[in-house]
């Protein structure tokens, strides 16, 4: 019973980082294009691909990344990492969703294909086992 709360608890931290990745990586991208405008200021007339948006997103970026340590640390990273992957998906739905960009039907294919390898991938590999240190 603890080992399961313990992979249950690794899932969440992996999901938790999934999203703030997914949310970061968006964030960064509305800051560069300027389309944040106006929930997400632009940094006056700096020069610099480091806008607000750019800046919040890196933050909220590095809180995914966090996530992510803590799942790595108790759990193996063969079993997570797929898990993982699920940002990719997340990110090509939020491009056409939230960017407007466009997901064409062959895109639509290798993200069916990648959820059932991710799918494949996480029943094929162990999930219990203390994440060891090299």
């Amino acid at each position: 019973m603890n080992e399961e709360r313990i992979n249950r608890k690794a899932e969440l931290l992996v999901a938790g980082s999934v999203l703030f990745a997914t949310i970061g990586q968006v964030l960064i991208k509305l800051g560069l294009s300027g389309s944040a405008q106006p929930w997400i200021a632009v940094i006056g007339s700096l020069h610099s691909p480091f806008t607000l948006g750019v800046l919040c997103g890196l933050l909220v970026y590095g809180a995914g990344t966090l996530l992510w340590i803590a799942a790595v640390s108790q759990r193996n990273i063969s079993y997570l990492y797929p898990l993982a992957s699920l940002s990719y998906i997340l990110i090509a739905l939020c491009g056409h969703f939230v960017l407007k960009e466009p997901l064409l039907l062959g895109r639509w294919a290798g993200i069916l294909i990648m959820t059932a390898g991710i799918v494949l991938l996480t029943r094929a590999a162990p999930r219990s086992g203390k994440a060891r240190a090299a």
